[in-house]
């Protein structure tokens, strides 16, 4: 609470803004269970439907289908676990405990998910509490779960299906600019040749936290494709997925640029100005790509720009007698270049065709020579989905 409690009223309506779909849903789907539970299955008191409606919407952004079912599925083994044991064990209070404890033990071992675990104990406890005095409960509570759950992925898939693109530049813009400071601060320890500087913005790199970015890549694949009114958006989409997966890329990337600037720097190794200004440039370019990535062909974004800029900077500064360590940042900042050329809607090819006439490998095999174990470097990825151009 200290932490979030001071945050400007501008953050606080951002957050607002981007949760202005979901309460939407949520108000939706809670509705529409009730009345569904309530005037149609009639269910005098149909408490739960809504509740699991809700659920199956705030806690369920990406795999919903597969979590709402495991959340039906366990008010359906909490059920009828409670009806076996209250049957062989009675009622009380230490009953009560037995019952909850043991419907909890039987849901870990057939599943480690928290939503099952917690709707079996739950509706174990539920009958165990209320049996015999309200012997119908069991059905109704069951009913409750399928209408809650189904109407939840209804409205939130369906009816009000998130925006894919939107969701992925929503959780994807917070990351870039994150990423693009941090180059800021490495571009400003190169030009100070501030070694300590460069650890901290290695530390904080590593710190910065993927997992909004990928749940968002998640939910939109499978809002496109359970979604009608999403359907038209799959092609899009794989043009954004491919390039939110490439400036995770770059962000992993960008780490080793600080590693080896700072190795650069305690070994007294030259770090030119045109060095500095390539990470500089390449911060520019992190924090608007996604920008204008409709732009007519020919027309570069301002972010192609910047890593235009990057890639000839960075070939400035490896023709003016680098050292080993900085011939590695120079030709990590002309991958992260190129990765987000690409991002911005150009082909790989074409974008490899800019770094050869930009940026040839004019160090390419002094690099590798000297180039030693580093544990930091990010690994071989597999071949990421092809691009809207088809050329990838």
């Amino acid at each position: 609470m200290r932490r979030t409690g001071g945050a400007p009223v501008r953050e606080r309506l951002l957050r607002l803004r981007l949760s202005a779909l979901l309460a939407a849903q949520c108000g939706v789907a809670a509705a529409v269970a009730w009345w569904v539970a309530k005037d149609l299955i009639n269910n005098p008191q149909p408490l739960f439907a809504p509740a699991v409606a809700v659920g199956s919407i705030a806690s369920s952004v990406s795999q919903r289908l597969r979590r709402t079912l495991l959340l039906v599925v366990g008010v359906a083994v909490g059920i009828t676990l409670g009806d076996l044991l209250v049957s062989w064990l009675g009622r009380g209070y230490v009953q009560v405990g037995v019952i909850v404890a043991v419907a909890i033990l039987f849901a870990v071992f057939f599943s480690g998910e928290g939503s099952f675990i917690t709707q079996v104990g739950g509706s174990a406890m539920v009958i165990a509490v209320l049996f015999p005095a309200s012997p119908d409960v069991a059905l109704p509570r069951f009913l409750d779960g399928v209408v809650g759950g189904t109407v939840g992925v209804l409205v939130a898939v369906v009816v009000l299906p998130l925006h894919p693109i939107h969701r992925i530049r929503r959780a994807g813009r917070p990351l870039l600019d994150k990423t693009a400071t941090q180059l800021e601060r490495i571009a400003d320890a190169a030009r100070t040749r501030d070694a300590d500087l460069a650890k901290q913005v290695l530390d904080t790199l590593r710190q910065l936290d993927t997992s909004d970015v990928e749940t968002a890549l998640s939910a939109a694949v499978e809002v496109v494709h359970i979604s009608p009114l999403r359907w038209h958006d799959r092609n899009s989409l794989n043009g954004w997925r491919r390039g939110a997966k490439l400036m995770l890329r770059c962000l992993l990337q960008s780490r080793d640029v600080a590693l080896k600037l700072e190795s650069a720097i305690r070994a007294n190794e030259p770090v030119p100005p045109s060095l500095a200004e390539a990470v500089r440039c390449l911060a520019d370019a992190v924090r608007y790509v996604g920008a204008g990535r409709a732009l007519p062909a020919g027309r570069p974004s301002r972010s192609q720009q910047a890593a235009l800029s990057a890639l000839s900077l960075a070939q400035a500064a490896l023709t003016s007698g680098l050292g080993v360590d900085g011939i590695n940042v120079a030709k990590d900042v002309t991958i992260i270049a190129v990765n987000t050329i690409r991002a911005g809607g150009v082909s790989k090819r074409d974008a490899e065709s800019l770094r050869c006439r930009l940026a040839p490998d004019t160090a390419g095999e002094q690099a590798e020579r000297y180039r030693g174990p580093d544990p930091g470097r990010p690994e071989a990825e597999p071949p990421l989905p092809p691009s809207r151009e088809g050329s990838d």
